[in-house]
């Protein structure tokens, strides 16, 4: 009989791929997504918009005022495509993307973890996943986010504490692409500009590596150009307001009982300045929290909004998968900050930055299923798998002198 251990790198990634072919067709064809190819792509108002600003960027239509708030890369690689392959190009680029993160995220648990084992778990729990599964027959940004946030996580294994010019662009190439998709990512880039500058100052290769870093952040000028000249104001989206106002405040606005609705508060809240916005929250701090959390929790442990017939059996293990993934989350956070504390990997700090930063995109909206937070899904499994290594490591007896040997892979930043 042959191991798993024994099998070949190769020989493992056919089989879990073929793993995950399985899933996918098995998912697509019960929730009859696979029926629907065609009707799905452009179903969601934020798939129209995607549309818009792509058929404005290939010149097939004269504007598109959602220029102003959806970033430019993605409607690219939509309208591309479709224009290659119709709705069905659409569908191919997601699949391809979803496949591509599968493989990158084995390849990041690997390097990290040094299991195949451990790999091989998270590969399989993402290929598994039915509300990925459903995503990619939407023409919806978040199974680029997720192929993105893996090639991210696969370069923060290489970084090391003075980062190459290689390391610097492989830690933050895939996070300013993650922002001109997804404008929520500003807070991670912000970070991890600050973190690359600082081991940069530190290192040998100065120059270069500070070329790098600004030839990095290529996309955000693109983005910052493209609102400059169009759209009229600086800056990267103007999503984050949208969804403060329409969404977190006013919610809130019905939770202290100065709307009878949501609609009402967001006709009333839509035109009010940052500083009454901030006055609001601060009047009613506690409420505010209270309303943040709800929310969070409510897209953690949601189904998704795209199972077409509404079948009920995928619906509960949705729902079911993503409490589990809860529990996991909570368990996780003292295993996490204890590993944080006695590794001191700067890496392992910078996956929880991450995952941060997505969590509380998951509280500022809602009536959005599991979309949000499902993307940190593959952040989630390789944290946990690395901080679940590093405790372990800190439980164990120390080797002697005799049969203490390097630990393997990169330097911690």
């Amino acid at each position: 009989m042959i191991s798993w251990v024994t099998l070949k790198r190769p020989s493992r990634l056919v089989i879990l791929n073929l793993i995950a072919l399985i899933s996918y067709l098995l998912v697509s064809w019960a929730s009859g997504s696979a029926r629907h190819v065609f009707s799905e792509v452009f179903s969601r108002p934020d798939s129209v918009e995607y549309r818009a600003v792509a058929d404005w960027i290939y010149g097939a239509r004269a504007s598109a005022d959602a220029s102003a708030w959806r970033p430019f890369l993605y409607p690219v690689l939509l309208g591309l495509a479709q224009r290659v392959g119709g709705l069905l190009g659409i569908w191919f680029l997601n699949v391809a993307l979803w496949l591509i993160a599968l493989n990158v995220a084995y390849a990041a648990t690997y390097r990290f973890v040094k299991s195949n084992w451990a790999a091989a778990v998270v590969f399989v729990l993402l290929a598994t996943n039915i509300s990925l599964i459903l995503l990619t027959f939407e023409g919806l940004t978040e199974i680029t986010v997720v192929a993105l946030l893996t090639v991210w996580v696969y370069g923060l294994s290489h970084l090391t504490r003075r980062p190459s010019a290689s390391q610097v662009a492989w830690a933050l190439i895939p996070v300013s692409l993650l922002v001109v998709v997804k404008p929520e990512f500003e807070f991670l880039l912000a970070v991890m500009v600050v973190v690359l500058l600082v081991g940069i100052v530190r290192g040998p290769a100065r120059g270069l590596s500070m070329l790098v870093l600004a030839l990095c952040l290529i996309p955000i000028a693109i983005q910052l150009a493209i609102n400059i000249h169009f759209n009229g104001y600086f800056g990267i989206s103007n999503i984050g307001e949208k969804a403060i106002r329409g969404y977190f405040l006013s919610r809130l606005d019905v939770a202290i009982g100065q709307s009878i609705d949501v609609d009402a508060a967001r006709l009333k809240l839509v035109d009010i300045s940052n500083f009454e916005a901030a006055r609001l929250v601060l009047n009613h701090f506690g409420d505010a929290v209270a309303v943040f959390a709800s929310t969070l929790f409510e897209n953690l442990v949601a189904g998704s909004n795209f199972l077409i017939h509404g079948h009920t059996l995928l619906a509960r293990v949705i729902v079911a998968t993503n409490v589990s993934y809860f529990v996991l989350l909570l368990a996780s956070i003292p295993i996490v900050v204890v590993a944080v504390w006695r590794a001191r990997d700067g890496r392992l700090a910078l996956l929880c930055v991450a995952l941060l930063n997505i969590y509380v995109s998951g509280g500022l909206t809602f009536s959005q299923g599991d979309r949000i937070t499902i993307v940190a899904l593959p952040l989630l499994l390789v944290t946990g798998a690395l901080a679940l290594k590093e405790w372990k490591r800190g439980i164990e007896p120390a080797p002697t002198p005799s049969t203490a040997s390097p630990a393997p892979g990169s330097v911690a930043v």
